[in-house]
């Protein structure tokens, strides 16, 4: 359907664009598996399932044909669904969803175009194209609608009725259900259960800022393709070469690396005010969520209190071999409803902090002084440093350039991970701003301010473990000291120094 001239007509499809119809399709690759380039955008290739997956998650660079296979992807859901078991009366929809209303028509427009000027598909017709839908007939005279819609809250624009399949254009720029009323989650969620045998979910779109659903599923399933979900990463060359010339890529390298790397690699890019930039956190990153408390260590503890909707989190860190090392992170999230109670989460934190050896905390001045006395009770001092705002975006611009150097290390939580993503540095006609963007359940980047100060502290390399010899030594002289202190207990109680 995307090469024939007897309907869209690419009769110059690269060897990945005809991969991506017989994936989605749930046809076998043949001999486009051994392309290097169909190899490297999908990864896994022997691990393809053997009919059509539920959902295709296509990035991509620019001026590539997203749209034109957009639309051919269409027609083939409109054909393909099983309508068997639906009663007269009853139309199923194509639906195009994007961010807005002229983006998804742009789909429309190569569709309208190609079913108007083509015989084969014009026959497909049963009534002229509208301002926003067209009517083709199903193989089995049944009409199915081809629809543009915009994103709606909760997904109200895709409910109601059948689903003969969604796609969603411009996918990577939506939002997740924690960011915005409307989001691509919420969308997806409402047609799950509305699709029809044969239905199928379209993801497609250039890659933008790291994070939102597009780029979770990314890093989960990049490279291992299953049933449920196939993410494919094409680059621009490997589309469309006859636009993406070497000289013209290069071109764009030279001038606008950021838009290279979006437009012609399909990777994601950071935004221009992100303070730390995603390789950077990613190469932060170790294996383990949590490092055990360790005898020599000094370790030291920071935390940024919230009863509703932002965390209450907590940060632990040590020193080892020139570089910040944090061993510990938890949160405890509330909301306006059950918001947490302090006295709680304090007991908590004192277990956590006895773990390594702690017995203090550092914090903001936030409810500073009925925090101390809670937590005093509860056997632990809090040091309260409150940090002008200038100290405070030094204190930010610090972690990005111990980040930068290589000299902090990171568990891999997926929380704390997002929330150093969204932190930004903001050029002001004042100086540097460091903004912490709140989200919709409330979070503002919680995690953010207690690795800051983890990392801000400083604590001591581990010293090297004793001899034997002076490990006796040490002890003996502890044993020593422990009767003394005994010894003089009657005399201290008698007054007498």
């Amino acid at each position: 359907m995307l090469t024939s001239s007897s309907y869209f007509g690419l009769a110059t499809a690269t060897p990945l664009q005809r991969a991506i119809c017989r994936i989605a399709d749930g046809a076998q690759l043949a001999e486009l598996a051994d392309h290097p380039h169909v190899a490297a955008a999908i990864g896994d290739v022997a691990s393809l399932p053997d009919r059509a997956p539920r959902r295709v998650l296509l990035l991509a660079g620019i001026r590539g044909g997203k749209s034109m296979l957009t639309a051919a992807g269409a027609v083939r859901m409109a054909l393909r669904c099983d309508v068997s078991r639906l009663t007269a009366g009853e139309i199923p929809r194509v639906s195009c969803v994007s961010v807005r209303l002229d983006l998804a028509d742009v789909v429309k427009q190569h569709l309208v175009g190609a079913l108007l000027a083509r015989p084969a598909l014009r026959a497909l017709l049963l009534d002229e194209p509208k301002a926003d839908s067209v009517l083709l007939r199903h193989p089995s005279g049944r009409p199915i609608e081809v629809k543009v819609v915009a994103g709606t809250r909760a997904g109200a624009s895709l409910v109601a009725r059948w689903s003969a399949g969604v796609i969603f254009d411009e996918a990577p720029r939506m939002v997740g259900s924690s960011d915005g009323v409307v989001n691509l989650d919420d969308m997806r969620s409402a047609v799950a259960g509305r699709l029809l045998p044969g239905a199928c979910i379209w993801e497609i779109g250039s890659p933008w800022a790291p994070f939102g659903p597009v780029f979770t599923a990314v890093s989960a399933h990049e490279g291992r393709p299953s049933r449920d979900l196939v993410v494919i990463r094409a680059r621009g060359p490997w589309m469309n070469p006859v636009w993406w010339t070497p000289e013209r890529v290069e071109d764009l390298r030279t001038s606008d690396p950021a838009a290279y790397q979006t437009d012609v690699l399909a990777n994601f890019a950071d935004p221009e005010e992100a303070l730390v930039p995603l390789a950077t956190i990613e190469a932060c990153s170790r294996p383990g969520l949590v490092e055990p408390h360790h005898e020599g260590h000094e370790y030291c503890a920071a935390m940024d209190p919230g009863t509703r909707g932002n965390a209450w989190t907590l940060v632990i860190g040590t020193r080892r071999e020139g570089k910040r090392h944090v061993v510990r992170v938890r949160q405890w999230v509330g909301s306006r409803v059950a918001p947490l109670d302090p006295g709680v989460v304090l007991t908590e934190v004192a277990e956590e902090l006895r773990a390594y050896r702690l017995d203090s905390c550092e914090t903001d001045q936030w409810s500073g002084d009925a925090l101390t006395t809670l937590a005093r009770e509860r056997g632990i001092s809090l040091v309260i440093w409150p940090g002008s705002a200038s100290e405070n975006t030094d204190m930010y611009l610090e972690l990005a350039r111990r980040m930068a150097l290589g000299e902090v290390v990171l568990p891999p939580d997926p929380v704390l991970r997002a929330d150093l993503q969204r932190l930004r540095r903001r050029v002001t006609q004042v100086g540097v701003q460091i903004v912490l963007p709140q989200t919709k359940d409330g979070r503002h980047c919680d995690y953010a301010p207690a690795i800051a100060r983890v990392i801000r502290r400083y604590v001591d390399e581990p010293k090297p473990p004793l001899k034997p010899e002076a490990q006796e030594e040490r002890e003996t002289f502890e044993r020593a000291r422990a009767r003394f202190a005994t010894s003089q207990e009657p005399a201290r109680r008698r007054g007498y120094r």
